[in-house]
């Protein structure tokens, strides 16, 4: 019975007429160089709803929801989340109006269960008692192991129901739920429904989920079938089905696809370019004057322009310090459970400070050079110059010229110190001569 009452409420009808959206996406494109992800996409989310959406792993699925979220910027389009574009100054899009559970779990290993919520919940704003009493509920909600446990611990769907319930924390106006139910099992999966249904209903929260189980998506209230960065067609699953004459969702997404590859190769096209209007079936039978869409997209003159107050902006560049906190005690929790990782991070100065100073920057030892000196006389300047040198680090060779230079050139020196026979009385000269303006003079010295 309290399936029937399910299935009863999500496959109510949608209201009549033009509805406020959760999100809207129009022709939207997205490109990674050359590549075409999303080509020309409309997508329409209307509030208070569960949107399906359905398509093959590449098919640029998670591609949207990044751009949805505001992680990733689009190439062309228009997008709005909540009644403003994504990441707009002031819109808590992505923060705490949306709860986004990712394809890949952006957990950290060092964390326990508990430290990952409360992590979050300090993002979020939110007061030690609301983030202890959702913890616990969704501790038990998701069938979470003790909140002590560490992330590392768990295994892979216990890890996907943990980056859920960060996802859930909040109670965000909008869910964007990419692939929740992968690695869950049956009783679990169809509780995570169940609550979803729920929220929906009584708060009013608005659902994106994508699944690679397509009956799964029979419970949401719209579904929308994607298939190389296109929508081949949206609409409540039993619409759908009917329009496609099948019995499953399955069998009609695949008359979509089978539709979609005759239309493409008729029009020498790629399946792309074909995205229909207002995202209408493939077939060419159908009434025109009947989609099958749940809600309408606004035209593109009807889109608004979005303006945002200076301080509004300044505001919006400073950081929270509560965002400040959070990661200051993520980064000492993170380091309190990674003790060789912090040793290192204390010891690779020290190492790299100590082979510079072994490497770089030694007083040079043993140093083999030729010495040229021409003067004969024991007290001449020469001599003493020569005798301030250290032979520790200067060892000092007495050759003549041509002996010098021969070491030289076959490396047996690294120079030559040359003193030429009247150094001693030139350089007295220099010194006793205010302007020394005799280039012999100069030289000589």
């Amino acid at each position: 019975l309290r399936e029937a009452n399910m299935k009863a409420d999500l496959e109510a009808p949608l209201p009549a007429g033009q509805e406020d959206l959760a999100i809207q996406c129009r022709d939207v494109c997205r490109s990674y160089g050359k590549l075409k992800v999303l080509s020309n996409l409309n997508l329409a989310v209307p509030q208070g709803h569960i949107y399906g959406l359905l398509g093959p792993s590449g098919c640029g699925k998670t591609t949207l929801l990044k751009c949805i979220v505001g992680t990733l910027k689009i190439s062309r389009g228009h997008i709005t989340v909540l009644g403003k574009p994504p990441a707009f100054p002031g819109h808590d899009v992505p923060g705490r109006k949306v709860g986004y559970m990712p394809q890949d779990l952006a957990l950290y290993n060092e964390f326990t269960i508990s430290d990952t919520l409360t992590f979050f919940g300090r993002i979020h704003g939110l007061t030690s008692k609301e983030t202890q009493a959702r913890m616990n509920f969704l501790i038990e909600f998701l069938d979470l192991p003790q909140k002590h446990s560490l992330v590392r611990n768990l295994s892979g769907g216990q890890r996907r129901r943990v980056s859920l319930g960060a996802a859930l924390l909040q109670n965000p106006e909008l869910l964007i739920l990419d692939e929740p139910t992968v690695g869950v099992d049956p009783v679990l999966r169809a509780k995570i429904w169940q609550h979803l249904v729920e929220i929906v209903k009584t708060g009013k929260v608005s659902v994106i989920i994508t699944t690679h189980y397509i009956e799964e998506a029979r419970q949401a209230n719209v579904v929308g079938l994607m298939r190389n960065g296109c929508l081949l067609a949206e609409g409540p699953p039993e619409a759908v089905m009917k329009q496609h004459s099948a019995t499953t969702l399955e069998r009609a997404f695949l008359q979509l696809c089978q539709t979609s590859d005759q239309i493409s190769s008729k029009r020498g096209s790629s399946p792309q370019g074909e995205q229909l209007e207002n995202s209408q079936s493939f077939e060419s039978g159908r009434d025109e004057s009947q989609p099958i869409l749940a809600v309408g997209l606004a035209a593109k003159d009807e889109i608004p322009k979005y303006t945002a107050d200076w301080k509004v902006r300044a505001r919006h560049l400073l950081p929270k310090w509560r965002n400040i906190a959070a990661l200051m005690i993520k980064t000492l929790v993170r380091m309190k459970r990674m003790p060789f990782s912090l040793c290192f991070q204390f010891l690779l100065p020290v190492i790299q400070i100590s082979l510079i100073c072994l490497c770089v920057g030694g007083d040079p030892n043993g140093i083999h050079v030729a010495v040229v000196n021409n003067e004969t006389a024991p007290s001449s300047f020469s001599q003493s110059l020569l005798s301030f040198l250290d032979n520790s680090s200067v060892h000092q060779v007495p050759l003549s010229h041509k002996e010098a230079f021969e070491g030289i050139y076959n490396g047996e020196y690294w120079g030559v110190i040359g003193f030429g026979k009247n150094f001693t009385s030139y350089l007295t000269k220099r010194e006793s001569v205010l302007e020394a303006k005799g280039h012999d003079v100069l030289f000589q010295a």
